[in-house]
């Protein structure tokens, strides 16, 4: 009788498991939540008189083990196109930015590099182009 217990609580131990659930709303305790957003205006002062440049490298082992940068430039409206290098162009253009005084990159150039081993996957992406500052507009009211 004490096998069965045990086997009982086992099998409950082994079944359970551990689930964590996010549930994102929009939703108030009156009603729907609007939000007027008006865009910003501002325009971009590119400096041309030095180029930004850094490389970015992941590499991924058995299609699951991935290491590389974990740091990436994610701008609104900033678009990058589906494909290899997709993840480590976000991450060269952080680095290119990072410790400067800039706020964008300016017309970047990509030079995406892939090799494939037996069960090594190995994207290097090199970036290039200017810097430039966000100067917003002021709003006249």
């Amino acid at each position: 009788m004490k096998k069965m217990l045990y086997l009982w609580a086992v099998a409950a131990v082994l079944t359970a498991g551990c689930t964590t659930s996010t549930i994102r709303s929009t939703q108030l305790a009156e009603g729907a939540a609007l939000m007027a957003i008006e865009p910003v205006k501002a325009h971009v002062v590119v400096d041309t008189t030095a180029t930004l440049q850094a490389v970015s490298q992941t590499r991924t082992i058995l299609g699951m083990f991935r290491s590389g940068d974990s740091e990436f430039a994610e701008y609104p409206g900033m678009v990058f196109r589906r494909g290899p290098g997709m993840r480590e162009r976000k991450a060269a253009i952080h680095k290119a930015l990072k410790d400067t005084d800039f706020d964008v990159m300016v017309n970047p150039k990509y030079l995406v590099q892939e090799k494939r081993r037996p069960f090594v996957r190995t994207v290097t992406v090199q970036v290039a182009g200017y810097g430039g500052h966000l100067v917003f507009d002021q709003s006249e009211k």
